[in-house]
């Protein structure tokens, strides 16, 4: 069922994530930031800012990829229910899948764990986390930090941050997509990492008390409890996307569907294209639990959630297509063409079947649309 969008204040800022904010705060610092690319003459970066990664040059045409990501409040819901020992793989994910989207092949990470405890057995279970992420990801833990801050954080914050090489002459991002070019989604296996602060406040309820009796209530349209189905680890995308590109593979771009959902595709550096997503598979149940239980309109679902797309690959047409979907099969992603690209002037995402038009990292309701 489609919802309209609510005129009140988004329910994503009542449950404490204020977007608007966060992009004023952006700017503040990017003020500051931004000159600072031109104080490294012999390393300079070969990329601009804003995309997933980016590149520092090397020089001799090798680059090494760069970025950094943490787990949101995903780890509340670890904590409510005293299992973390995959809350790490959540945490290699958004960092090597980020990485993939310039090209590059993710190399090592090093964790930083910000906590007011330092009990053994969590810790151990973060561990068991991490190793298996880098595993699935290929790639080593290379160091790490513990920070006791009890004045700051009360329970624990983990982030990574993730190297990877890439060939400057093989640096992708976006610049090369054009009308006519197909859209293969790869599917999530949930929320993922993204949205979780407000995914708890609608399934779990308003105070720690009511979430800790509520995340091991068992779920009907789930099949499980509702905090198995918010625990379950972010997908890697690695191994897929490594080999779609060994393989020669012309893939126009690579983006992660994090916060912003499937407005992620404008941050590619092309221009005056429009992404319509108008193939969109079956939304997974815990969305449409969500939708219902918290009443949020579909702008801001499809702006905060992946909603069952958790990567895109662009491509040039329906022969890439059948590539895409025969290495997809082999590393058993589920994937689909959910959509195309077409010409318009600037840049946009359109949703028509939600009748949902995105430009920057909002969605917004349009009569527009078909």
């Amino acid at each position: 069922m489609t919802k309209p969008d609510l005129p009140e204040e988004s329910q994503y800022s009542q449950s404490g994530v204020d977007s608007a904010g966060a992009e004023g705060a952006l700017s503040g610092l990017l003020k500051h930031i931004l000159p600072s690319h031109g104080y490294n003459e012999r390393y300079p970066l070969a990329a601009d800012i804003g995309y997933f990664a980016n590149v520092i040059d090397l020089g001799n045409g090798e680059g090494i990829a760069f970025g950094t990501d943490g787990v949101g409040t995903k780890i509340i819901v670890a904590e409510l229910t005293g299992k973390y020992d995959t809350i790490g793989i959540d945490c290699v994910a958004m960092n090597v899948n980020d990485i993939i989207c310039v090209g590059a092949r993710p190399v090592s990470m090093v964790d930083y764990i910000g906590c007011s405890t330092t009990d053994t057995e969590i810790f151990e279970q973060l561990g068991k986390g991490l190793a298996e992420g880098a595993w699935q990801a290929g790639i080593s833990i290379s160091g790490g930090e513990i920070s006791q801050i009890r004045e700051i954080i009360s329970g624990i914050d983990l982030i990574g941050a993730c190297i990877g090489h890439v060939s400057l002459d093989k640096v992708n991002t976006g610049k090369q997509v054009k009308p006519g070019n197909l859209i293969v989604g790869l599917a999530a296996t949930g929320v993922h990492s993204n949205g979780l602060t407000l995914a708890r406040k609608i399934l779990l309820g308003e105070d720690w008390d009511e979430q800790k009796t509520n995340v091991n209530r068992f779920e009907d349209k789930l099949g499980r409890t509702l905090g198995e189905e918010l625990l379950e680890p972010t997908r890697i995308y690695v191994n897929p996307i490594m080999e779609m590109l060994d393989s020669g593979l012309d893939l126009k771009a690579m983006v992660h569907i994090t916060s912003g959902g499937f407005c992620n595709l404008n941050r590619v550096e092309a221009d005056n294209i429009r992404f319509v997503i108008d193939a969109l598979p079956p939304i997974p149940p815990v969305f449409n639990l969500i939708q219902d239980w918290g009443e949020v309109s579909d702008a801001e679902m499809f702006e905060v959630f992946n909603m069952g797309t958790g990567f895109c690959v662009i491509v040039e047409g329906t022969k890439e297509v059948e590539e895409v979907t025969a290495i997809c099969k082999e590393h058993e992603v589920p994937c689909h063409v959910v959509g195309q690209v077409e010409p318009c002037h600037g840049k946009e995402v359109t949703i028509p079947a939600k009748n949902l038009l995105g430009k920057g990292q909002k969605f917004r309701s349009s009569s527009s649309l078909s």
